[in-house]
């Protein structure tokens, strides 16, 4: 019986860095010939099928692309290989390459057990104790007040861009401020910044968190949502 990744052309994409990308983000088009695999991902009978794939790699981390009709899928079903490694580290590194115009699925192909080893020492749990006592809740103290945020929406998001780009990066501070981002929100969910948000939090709240990817997707994202 003939492998159906045989019969599809290019399973495998390189990662088509940001080097030879369109210079001007949404130029990418049907006579587009930057070399880019945006045109061909619209065909999704031509693409592979991400379960025959993942079956040549067991026990790895795997990124994709896949098709923008797929996207806001849960689990994309379609999609050409970017990269593969036991290593998590060189999967994030390999997506920070891809370019700006394509949509990345990442995931790893086997049990918590084995996902877990591919941490190594990065992956350290501690014995939670829980304090059982009961205070009053007279004597109890106040929550600690965060810091202070921007009211206008953009300049909030753009003040979470600048904790990430702190060194070390106040990753908690930066979740926080788009998190309130996302509340303001609330009553425009045809807003452009919705899904922007969402995509930056996706990359934030994983481990390890996917820092240089957020910071280069959120200044792509405002740049064209300020256009």
């Amino acid at each position: 019986m003939t492998n159906a990744i045989d019969l599809t052309e290019n399973w495998y994409a390189e990662p088509f860095t940001k080097r030879t990308s369109c210079e001007i983000p949404g130029q990418c088009d049907g006579d587009c010939n930057c070399g880019c695999p945006y045109n061909s991902m619209t065909e999704l009978d031509k693409l592979p099928l991400i379960e025959e794939i993942a079956e040549l790699f067991p026990n790895e981390w795997l990124a994709f692309i896949v098709s923008t009709t797929e996207d806001d899928d849960l689990q994309p079903s379609h999609g050409k290989l970017v990269a593969h490694s036991p290593n998590p580290d060189e999967i994030f590194d390999a997506t920070n390459m891809v370019l700006w115009n394509q949509c990345i699925y990442t995931f790893f192909n086997g049990d918590f057990e084995a996902m877990a080893a591919s941490y190594g020492d990065q992956l350290e749990t501690e014995a939670v104790t829980v304090d059982r006592t009961v205070v009053p809740r007279a004597e109890q103290p106040a929550p600690p007040l965060g810091e202070p945020v921007p009211e206008k929406l953009l300049d909030l998001v753009y003040s979470a861009l600048d904790k990430l780009y702190q060194q070390p990066a106040d990753l908690g501070e930066a979740i926080r401020r788009l998190r309130i981002a996302k509340a303001r929100l609330t009553f425009k969910p045809d807003s452009p910044l919705n899904r922007l948000l969402d995509q930056s939090l996706d990359r934030l709240e994983i481990s390890p968190p996917a820092i240089d990817q957020a910071i280069w997707e959120l200044e792509e994202g405002l740049v064209e949502v300020v256009a």
